[in-house]
């Protein structure tokens, strides 16, 4: 058999009539094309080479296969086939909201956190057993798919840059060799990481969602001083990282980057947007879901070249993304993945007494990469307010944020008591935090710190606040352990949301209420 990674499903958009999911796999270099078999009900395009890798030295071919199907009167599953690799997806009814299943930090920043699990994949097996018994319909990855961070040991002319000194390696050359070397980690990382059982299980079951985060690329991207953000090095890598993005989690047709690039965009990218990587998701039985790239347009204020990247999104990306929302009408919820919280602790003071954290190292990152760094602060207090005016005017619907991140489960309430706001629950946002399946949490000790300090009121605007909300029985703010959430409508017809945590340990599940406004 030539198959080597897949199927991995994605999910592609529901265009009435038509429900699209594609379908990924890698075949070795030379195999013939891949044969697929379909059930009655639903058609499949021609297998399509989306990108021969790695990109030098070609080993391996990845296809794609586009199949459509039509919501009928009761939701159906239907299997798959791709060169003997079985796969199997559930499609909503006709007017259904999708059950949705939400994960992130697939895996280990460090070897070293290995030894802090029992069973690596223990969540993703916990996940497979909630599906078998009642499937889910889409899967939604926050980011961290990959954890890139092993090139700085494993890659060796990266190993051998980032020994340099600050200032050697803001100016060092991306070479040819460092291409090559990033081009065959990259395929070897998704290759090794995305065919482990577990995961894979899940990836051939449910279509996916996917945005990238920081460990996509490397830890921290964005985040750090200008002079070696914009450094040849870290943008060649950045560009390195960004192909394997579109190939294997947007499964788009990847060109040699010395040639013209791919027109291709995904079918649910936003208008207007660079590259595409904003995706909106629309026309769901009442449910929306908007996915911004928060990595691919951070960018510094070029007057102070010593400081940190300012830009999360650029401006022109705002207005695509905004002009998006305000063309989605006649839905009740509308869900933001946003890789890192918008709502979220005070991490200001707890970089204060960073120090004095046992276990800094692990919480660095997530605080100087946060939206409520100073930086980020501004950008953010506008998506606040567009999001709760997005709320409140005729036609509104309930917006709830995902996100990732951080390892560890929590929730905010993001509320506004201005006038313009108050519309039948119109002022309050939720703020969802799931991570990591994978990734363990930090020691507890520097989760009670980050608590004890960050969780007081936020004053985010006049008269609008961001609050910590208690989960569990124990009035904690933070579940110092490995999650998945699950996210469901009411089946009452209430059109409500259910947002369950499924806690690594715990026999009970921590639940939340989503309500629709009026």
């Amino acid at each position: 058999m030539s198959l080597v990674l897949g199927p991995i499903l994605q999910f592609r958009g529901h265009s009435a009539p038509d429900y699209n999911v594609s379908a990924l796999v890698v075949t070795d270099m030379n195999a013939a094309t891949p044969v697929v078999k379909k059930p009655v009900g639903i058609t499949a395009g021609k297998p399509i080479p989306i990108a021969d890798i790695p990109l030098f030295n070609p080993l391996y071919r990845v296809w794609r296969v586009d199949f459509k199907a039509t919501p009928a009167a009761q939701e159906a599953t239907f299997w798959i086939d791709i060169d003997g690799g079985a796969a199997s997806f559930t499609v909503p009814r006709k007017g259904q909201a999708p059950r949705l299943a939400y994960a992130s930090c697939n895996g280990f920043s460090d070897p070293k956190y290995m030894e802090k699990v029992d069973r690596n994949f223990e969540r993703w097996e916990h996940m497979a057993s909630v599906h078998e018994a009642k499937p889910y319909h889409l899967l939604l990855m926050g980011g961290d798919q990959i954890y890139s961070d092993e090139m700085r040991v494993t890659v060796p002319s990266m190993k051998s840059w980032f020994r340099k000194s600050f200032a050697e390696r803001a100016k060092a050359q991306y070479t040819k060799q460092m291409e090559a070397d990033l081009d065959r980690f990259f395929t070897r990382l998704y290759l090794d990481r995305w065919k482990q059982p577990e995961p894979a299980l899940m990836f051939s079951r449910v279509p996916t969602i996917m945005m990238w985060d920081d460990h996509d690329i490397i830890d921290g991207w964005g985040s750090y001083p200008e002079a070696l953000h914009s450094s040849p090095v870290f943008q060649g890598l950045f560009a390195t990282a960004k192909r394997y993005f579109r190939i294997f989690q947007q499964q788009l047709v990847q060109t040699h980057p010395h040639l013209k690039p791919s027109a291709e965009t995904h079918p649910c990218a936003i208008p207007g947007v660079a590259d595409g990587f904003h995706l909106g998701f629309k026309d769901l039985g009442g449910l929306s879901i908007l996915v911004p790239d928060l990595r691919s347009e951070r960018h510094p204020d070029l007057k102070a070249p010593t400081a940190k990247p300012t830009q999360i999104i650029s401006f022109d990306s705002w207005k695509a993304i905004y002009a998006w929302l305000d063309g989605v009408t006649q839905h009740k919820h509308l869900l933001v993945m946003t890789s890192i919280p918008v709502g979220y602790l005070d991490l200001q003071a707890a970089e204060k007494a960073l120090d004095l954290i046992p276990g800094q190292q692990e919480l660095e990152d997530d605080l100087r990469d946060h939206w409520r760094s100073l930086p980020h602060r501004d950008e953010r207090k506008r998506l606040i307010m567009r999001l709760l005016d997005y709320a409140s005017a005729p036609g509104g619907c309930k917006v709830t944020l995902l996100s990732g991140d951080v390892h560890v489960a929590g929730a905010c309430i993001i509320e506004s008591q201005l006038a313009q706001h108050r519309t039948d629950g119109a002022g309050v946002i939720f703020q969802l935090i799931s991570t990591g399946i994978v990734h363990p949490s930090p020691p507890a000790l520097g989760v009670y710190f980050l608590e004890s300090l960050g969780a007081a009121q936020e004053q985010i605007s006049y008269r609008v606040t961001g609050s910590m909300v208690p989960l569990g029985t124990r009035g904690r703010y933070l579940i110092p352990a490995r999650n998945w959430l699950a996210i469901e409508p009411d089946e009452n017809g209430k059109n409500r949301l259910w947002a369950n945590w499924h806690i690594e340990g715990s026999e009970h599940l921590v639940t939340q209420v989503i309500d629709p406004i009026g």
